[in-house]
């Protein structure tokens, strides 16, 4: 073993490196926003860049983000630790925590000291600081939450040097506000002709972030080191922007559609403005939902044309690896930061609100060949983003002293005598269009895994099976289901001071329930 820091005269970060390890190369891909449906085989989708990985890899059907919003998320998958950060930035309180501290390391930072040559493509929205010590000036990450369609010089010199200029849209689709339809959020759609033509997929946003990532890897400067590139596309996310060329898959999309069953029930019930669901979701039906069918549908049908459209690109880069005998060496990992409502309980986007439908996640692990393991595997067992720092540490032969809160999800495939129930997979949310500071678990309940959330500003709590995301049915009212589900948060929450917060809170809500034992709840110490 070699000692080893990312900033050796200060001492900061010390990790060892076990120099007689194979180390790959190692491609990260990830997607934002993506809905369970595109990837838990409900829905039929043209991905064959996405099946291809999954059939040379490791398929993770039971992975979960830390948070169903892109900071926090982000956050969580970059140092392999719950976040602290409480929402994204563009909606917080002042003094909220919205961007990584200073004094955080990202594990990209471990990679570069250990001698990767690393680069990174597209959307970072945890603070930009990190991201230039990781990656060195080279990086460009935008910190916001939608991308620079507009404003990025570059990308406007992409454009020009194929003689079009910056897009607008022939179709759009828009939301719903309280005045009514079509005056609300704007969700993009299908963009308008340039010069008599259709808008050409190459000259997507999309395309233009894999060219980067293409010429990156190509102009490293020492082709012996191995790269560490992390490509962070903005899609499916809305704004949508359907380019010509697609028509003919859309229609066949279209024909098949069918829409959301919950939705179905709200529209037969009249729309009402309130449920016997929480009532962030009542606020976000309201505010950020869609009634009118024909909207919907356009929906539906752009979110997954947005979905094929990046595997399209997905597997330029693919192929540009294989071209460059570059692909077996390479441990690629794909995945997106959150889910998506996609017309479900009649919400579109995420939300500050815990469920399967926004934390269920893809996850497929493609190792490199000189890794030996195995592949088309499925595992089914819950799993979290915070795992993939372990994973790439382990692959990198890198051992780190901080606190890691996942484990590596090859362990968890070959087996290290680990229950799920030791080491729960948690998440929570605080504030997003409205503050909903709220926690869940996954815990198991006879031979079925459950998603229980704690929902802090609302007397109804929500339990979901994970196994079955098509509609979310509302278990709470299992007695017995329930107190398992609060038997088993509760003891996760105790014993680690991260989760004080909500601790405190919840033995003072269900103490009678549970019965806890009374006491002093004071801290005097």
């Amino acid at each position: 073993m070699t000692q080893h820091y990312i900033d050796g005269k200060t001492g900061k970060g010390p990790f060892q490196s076990r120099d007689d390890r194979f180390r790959p190369n190692i491609l990260l891909i990830t997607m934002d926003m993506v809905p369970p449906e595109f990837h838990d085989g409900t829905q039929t989708l043209n991905i064959p860049h996405q099946i291809s990985l999954a059939q040379e890899g490791l398929t993770f059907t039971g992975a979960f983000a830390a948070s169903p919003l892109c900071g926090p998320s982000r956050a969580s998958l970059l140092t392999g630790r719950y976040p602290y950060i409480t929402g994204n930035s563009e909606r917080s309180h002042d003094g909220h925590k919205t961007e990584l501290r200073s004094e955080d390391i990202i594990w990209p930072e471990y990679l570069r000291a250990a001698g990767y040559h690393t680069r990174h493509i597209g959307k970072s929205h945890v603070g930009t600081e990190h991201f230039m010590r990781a990656f060195t000036e080279n990086s460009s990450p935008w910190d916001r939450w939608s991308p620079p369609w507009f404003c990025e010089d570059s990308y406007i010199r992409f454009l020009r040097n194929r003689e079009l200029e910056r897009f607008s849209f022939k179709k759009e689709i828009r939301g719903m506000s309280w005045e009514g339809e079509r005056n609300g959020n704007s969700y993009g759609g299908w963009l308008a002709d340039q010069n008599g033509k259709s808008f050409p997929e190459d000259a997507l946003y999309p395309a233009f972030l894999v060219d980067r990532m293409i010429s990156a890897i190509e102009c490293r400067e020492d082709g012996e080191k191995p790269f560490y590139a992390q490509l962070d596309f903005f899609g499916p996310h809305q704004p949508f922007a359907i380019p010509g060329g697609w028509g003919e898959r859309e229609a066949r999309i279209r024909e098949s559609l069918e829409l959301p069953e919950s939705w179905l029930e709200w529209e037969a019930a009249g729309f009402p403005d309130s449920s016997d669901d929480p009532r962030v979701y009542d606020m976000y039906r309201r505010n950020w939902g869609m009634k009118n069918r024909e909207d919907l549908a356009d929906y539906l049908v752009a979110n997954q044309l947005q979905y094929e459209i990046l595997d399209h690109q997905v597997g330029r880069l693919l192929d540009y690896l294989r071209e460059k005998d570059l692909y077996d060496s390479t441990l690629i990992i794909f995945t997106a930061d959150h889910g998506e409502m996609n017309g479900k309980k009649g919400c579109l986007d995420k939300g500050a609100y815990l469920n399967p439908q926004v934390l269920k996640v893809p996850l497929t692990v493609k190792p490199a060949r000189e890794q030996n393991l195995p592949a088309g595997v499925i595992h089914d067992e819950p799993c979290s983003l915070l795992d993939i720092c372990p994973t790439v540490l382990e692959s990198a032969g890198l051992e780190i002293p901080d606190r890691i809160d996942g484990r590596s999800l090859f362990q968890a495939v070959l087996g290290d005598g680990k229950r799920p129930e030791d080491r729960p997979v948690m998440f929570d949310v605080w504030n997003h269009v409205v503050p909903n500071p709220c926690v869940g678990r996954i815990f198991s309940h006879g031979t079925e895994s459950f998603l229980y959330s704690y929902n802090t500003t609302s007397p109804v709590d929500e339990i979901y099976r994970i196994d079955s995301p098509v509609e979310l049915e509302n278990l709470i009212g299992d007695r017995e289901l329930r107190l398992r589900a609060l038997g088993e948060l509760r003891k996760a929450l105790t014993g680690d001071p991260r989760w004080e917060i909500y601790r405190c809170y919840f033995d003072l809500e269900y103490s009678g329930e549970m019965m806890i034992p009374p006491g002093d709840s004071q801290k005097f110490e």
